[in-house]
C-alpha cells in the first residue's frame, strides 16, 4: 500500500472515531435532559394523576 493511501486510511479511521464520540456525547446529553425533565415534572404528574383517579373513583 502506498504512503498516501495509508495516510488516507488513518484519516478515515480518525473521522469515524470522532463521529462515534460525537454520537455518544449527544446521547449522554439527551439522557441527562430526560432525567432532569422527569425529575422536575414528576411531582406535578403524580398530583395530576392522583386528582384524575380521585375524580373517577368519587374521592375514595
Amino acid at each position: 500500500m502506498s504512503n498516501a493511501a495509508n495516510k488516507q486510511l488513518v484519516l478515515k479511521r480518525k473521522e469515524e472515531g470522532a463521529s462515534l464520540i460525537e454520537y455518544a456525547v449527544i446521547a449522554a446529553l439527551v439522557v441527562a435532559l430526560a432525567v432532569a425533565g422527569f425529575a422536575t415534572l414528576g411531582g406535578g404528574l403524580e398530583t395530576a394523576f392522583g386528582n384524575i383517579v380521585n375524580a373517577l373513583t368519587g374521592g375514595e
